[in-house]
């Protein structure tokens, strides 16, 4: 009994001087085709491999059209019949689909892809060949086309699509009520998984790093043993921590002081043990006697001088200067000194000291982060995190972005992001090393970034 049953198990046996009609060249494309979808089906499951991921369409300069249109990156997919979707360059497609009237809310607008095979580059003839021994082949009279071309098609849906539909979930769009594309949710895109479970060893990453504008934090993982089934990240904001600023860098200080108030007495006197007075001692004498009528007197002299008859004088003369004391000069007196001074150098002098943000005349000291970017493999996937923090419940408008500096944001929280599904972004991690980077791109900004990656 033979095993070969089916007609795409069948191919050419060639040997020299065969005859080879287009019947025995469709029987070999058939063979290969055939077992390659065989093995895809068998392997895997219908869904995305790699890439197709899709975008908001972005022109520069700005057009207006690119409101209604998404951009459908280059890769690959399988369909329920193992057929190879190849979307050998990036494709605009025009959106279709339902407004959402609440925010948020989206029923249907499900982008798909499906393969398609068409025939192009016929040739003009009227001959008509056929396979020998084969005369109802179905062989196609000359003229026909010269080549298929696998192809593919993107529709909108408004439901999920069955299992034998053959067509791939790329992703859901939510449309404003002006039929504008808002955002593209990735978290419907359908991978192809493996239909034997792999052995993928297991990934856990811990840890908090404190980080500015210089100071990024990157992440390494690696994956081995398979595809990974989930990866999920959560992340917490934290104040930075004070222990930074107990090491300065190299720097002087200008000081200005003023002393204490010294108060003095000065309270003295001097006394005198020496000296004399100067000559002027060159003088007369009058007599003044009461003669009952002026009440001064009258001088006795009747101007022949009588007065310098009876009394002399003792002509010009000094005299000694002796037990005479000076009185107090000068009293308390209460006095400060203002004293101008540079302190020396002091502090580590291996770095510069990190210039801080200045506000009039205020400086602040890092402390919580300020829109903090993720990266993955080179692409930055903070949109797509708020997105997906954004559809929580609950959550709506509290991820405008990754921390605003403040304590009271939901990052800074106990919680933190919570949940983060790297792999409904829409971006591929397969097997290898993948790098996961935080950063802020503002100066000044920064604080304390716990993490943890779940990798399984």
């Amino acid at each position: 009994m033979s095993a070969n049953l089916y007609d795409e198990l069948q191919r050419v046996n060639y040997f020299n001087g065969q005859r080879l009609a287009a019947a025995d060249f469709r029987a070999e494309q058939t063979y290969h085709m055939g077992m390659r979808r065989v093995l895809n089906r068998s392997l895997y499951s219908p869904g995305i491999v790699v890439g197709l991921e899709v975008e908001l369409a972005k022109s520069n300069p700005p057009d207006p059209v690119d409101k209604h249109l998404v951009i459908v990156r280059h890769g690959l997919a399988f369909d329920n019949l193992g057929r190879e979707i190849f979307i050998p360059v990036d494709v605009v497609v025009q959106v279709m689909g339902a407004p959402s009237n609440t925010p948020g809310i989206v029923f249907g607008n499900l982008l798909v892809v499906s393969y398609r095979e068409m025939r192009k580059f016929s040739v003009q003839s009227n001959c008509m060949i056929g396979a020998p021994y084969k005369p109802c082949s179905g062989d196609l009279a000359w003229g026909a086309p010269t080549r298929i071309v696998a192809d593919a098609v993107f529709e909108f849906l408004d439901s999920w699509p069955s299992d034998d539909s053959g067509k791939i979930v790329l992703g859901q769009i939510e449309l404003n009520t002006k039929c504008e594309v808002v955002r593209v949710m990735p978290g419907v895109r359908r991978y192809a998984v493996p239909v034997k479970p792999q052995t993928v060893r297991a990934l856990t990453l811990e840890g908090e790093k404190d980080i500015d504008q210089a100071n990024p934090k990157v992440l390494w993982f690696h994956v081995d043993g398979g595809a990974p089934e989930s990866v999920v990240l959560y992340l917490r904001a934290r104040k930075f921590s004070s222990l930074y600023y107990t090491e300065i860098g190299k720097h002087g200080h200008n000081i200005t002081t003023v002393a204490a108030s010294s108060t003095n007495d000065y309270a003295h006197s001097h006394p005198v043990t020496g000296g004399k007075t100067t000559k002027n001692g060159l003088h007369k004498h009058a007599i003044w006697v009461n003669d009952g009528k002026d009440a001064a007197g009258v001088d006795v002299d009747t101007g022949d001088d009588w007065n310098n008859k009876i009394i002399s004088d003792s002509g010009d003369h000094e005299h000694d200067l002796k037990d005479i004391t000076l009185g107090n000069g000068l009293g308390s007196v209460t006095h400060s000194h203002v004293i101008n001074a540079s302190a020396t150098d002091s502090g580590v002098d291996d770095f510069e000291v990190r210039k801080p943000i200045a506000l009039a005349t205020k400086t602040f000291a890092l402390s919580f982060v300020k829109s903090l970017e993720v990266w993955l493999d080179g692409q930055d996937i903070t949109t797509l995190i708020r997105q997906q923090l954004e559809a929580k419940p609950g959550k709506a408008g509290k991820w405008a972005s990754l921390g605003d500096g403040t304590a009271s944001h939901e990052i800074a929280t106990a919680e933190g992001t919570g949940e983060i599904d790297l792999l409904k972004l829409g971006k591929e991690i397969g097997l290898g090393s993948h790098k996961l980077e935080f950063r802020v791109t503002s100066a000044g900004i920064g604080g304390a970034i716990q993490y943890n990656l779940y990798v399984s």
